[in-house]
């Protein structure tokens, strides 16, 4: 006997309360963020539906206002300092792109995000599984791949070898990016080898560790970041691999383990990193909204650090 699917209560309208997403097309006209989903999965280590969560995050986006109180002075009346994303920033969605796993799929992309890039301040793109690192890296480096620099927060070293989610970080060094500007946060013991922890000191990548995080200022970590990720001047891309999170927050991403960082902190991070004017890409990766909690709560997760992205913008913008 077979039972149907439950139908999903239909969110509540409220006129004073306008949900955030639902962002149109591009129209040619410049953008502060453009968001763009590029579903990788069929090179994943995991078994993995990644491809699936575009448009999950899109969904659980509608569950949430785009309404921001700011930190710093009130304003001239003696209120919070405040703001409103969708009335701050003119954000657009240029939907998901095809056959991303493929090697032609591949590269259609990164020319796709480099010309969206080229119209924006902001591009954030969503994974798919860490695959799409490589598309959306290159993408936003574009001509300036010799300069740019990438920032990962991620259990893993993403240094193996073939081509696979577990090898992004690899494959960019290869394809030119210098190692000496790519920074790693919150890499987990019980989670690598010996031989990737070599190759990444070898390569003379910045690690920094899941403990140093228990001891250390997030703020100052993103700071060294930056300064190491964006020395040459050029462009930085943000991998956020939600994995870096503990499982109980992001029981979605297949390979989170027990004793990753809080969903506050991988928030934090995100505004902190989109607010710095050199970072000109952020992807948000390894979350199977098929295999997610009852609740959704790892593709929520993955929602709101779009908007946590373009709360950072905002910043960046009023300055």
């Amino acid at each position: 006997m077979s039972h149907a699917t439950p139908a999903r209560p239909a969110l509540s309208h409220d006129p004073s309360w306008p949900r955030t997403g639902g962002w149109s097309a591009p129209d040619g006209a410049p953008a502060d963020l453009v968001l763009v989903g590029i579903p990788t999965s069929q090179t994943s280590l995991s078994p993995t539906n990644a491809h699936e969560t575009p448009a999950a995050v899109r969904e659980a986006l509608r569950r949430y206002s785009s309404h921001v109180v700011a930190e710093g002075a009130p304003d001239a009346r003696g209120d919070e300092a405040e703001l409103v994303l969708d009335d701050a920033l003119r954000i657009i969605d240029a939907g998901d792109l095809a056959d991303p796993d493929t090697e032609e799929g591949e590269r259609l992309a990164s020319e796709r995000v480099r010309q969206l890039s080229e119209t924006a301040q902001l591009l954030v793109a969503l994974g798919g599984d860490n695959a799409l690192t490589v598309p959306a890296a290159l993408g936003v480096a574009g001509a300036d791949l010799a300069t740019a620099g990438l920032i990962t927060l991620d259990a893993h070293h993403d240094l193996r070898d073939g081509r696979s989610n577990g090898s992004p970080v690899r494959r960019l060094v290869e394809l030119g990016l210098d190692p000496s500007r790519i920074v790693q946060i919150g890499i987990a013991d019980f989670a690598n080898s010996r031989a990737y922890r070599r190759r990444a000191k070898d390569l003379g990548i910045t690690v920094i560790h899941r403990s140093e995080l228990r001891t250390r200022n997030l703020a100052e970590i993103v700071g060294e970041a930056l300064a190491v990720a964006g020395a040459a001047g050029g462009p930085i891309h943000v991998d956020l691999d939600v994995d870096v999170c503990d499982r109980s927050v992001a029981p979605g991403c297949p390979a989170s383990i027990p004793g990753g960082i809080a969903a506050d902190e991988l928030r934090l991070a995100t505004r902190l990193l989109a607010a710095d004017p050199r970072v000109r890409g952020i992807d948000i990766a390894e979350v199977d909204a098929t295999a997610d909690a009852p609740d959704g709560r790892t593709v929520r997760l993955a929602a709101l650090l779009v908007l946590e992205a373009a709360a950072g913008l905002a910043e960046r913008l009023s300055r």
